[in-house]
């Protein structure tokens, strides 16, 4: 666990580790799309907090499209960690998942790209669960701001959790897909779009 050897890239005078990787991660927030029932992002922008691209399910990929909280990217590539904890908080009404803050799936550290913009995307086998096999957090916490790491115990945890249930990825994908179009048929009609 002590990450010993650097088997390391060096890009930007940024050292990436893609090997020698510990069974540890870390938790990253995205927020979630009112409009779906899957653990999506918020294309259309229901959370007021503009139209999201991360994670960005087309490239099984985070931080692809532009900077989000690139301090939490940059430290996950420098790490030994190998996962990236996907967390959100479910804002669909008619879901019985409302309000609730959760692990929804998690991306396997394989690649990182240095995109146009100057930041990173770290890239990686992707797996997304729903709303009821999803790894349920504490109620009181904000996992928005807050940088998590997650030791040996906690990440085998989380995995143990997963363990079993069904990915929903393509299932994801095309929801994203659908949304995105949607979006673009609204900013071309002109149409405002009202929060659920």
């Amino acid at each position: 666990m002590g990450c010993k050897r650097h088997t390391a890239s060096r890009i930007d005078d940024m050292r990436v580790n893609l090997h020698d990787l510990d069974e540890t991660g870390r938790m990253h927030y995205f927020y979630h799309s009112p409009s779906s029932e899957l653990p999506v992002r918020d294309v259309l922008d229901e959370c007021h907090q503009g139209n999201k691209t991360e994670p960005y399910l087309e490239r099984q990929a985070e931080n692809y499209c532009q900077k989000c909280m690139q301090p939490n990217i940059r430290g996950f590539l420098r790490s030994c960690e190998k996962y990236l904890f996907l967390v959100t908080r479910c804002m669909r009404r008619k879901s019985r998942h409302f309000g609730k803050s959760c692990i929804v799936g998690y991306l396997v550290k394989k690649d990182y790209e240095f995109r146009p913009g100057g930041f990173y995307a770290v890239l990686g086998d992707m797996k997304l669960y729903s709303f009821d096999d999803a790894f349920p957090l504490p109620a009181k916490r904000n996992f928005r701001h807050r940088r998590k790491i997650l030791n040996e115990r906690q990440t085998a945890q989380v995995l143990d959790h997963f363990d079993g249930a069904r990915s929903i990825f393509h299932n994801c994908l095309k929801e994203v897909r659908k949304l995105t179009k949607r979006l673009r048929e609204e900013k071309a009609g002109g149409r405002v779009r009202r929060c659920r």
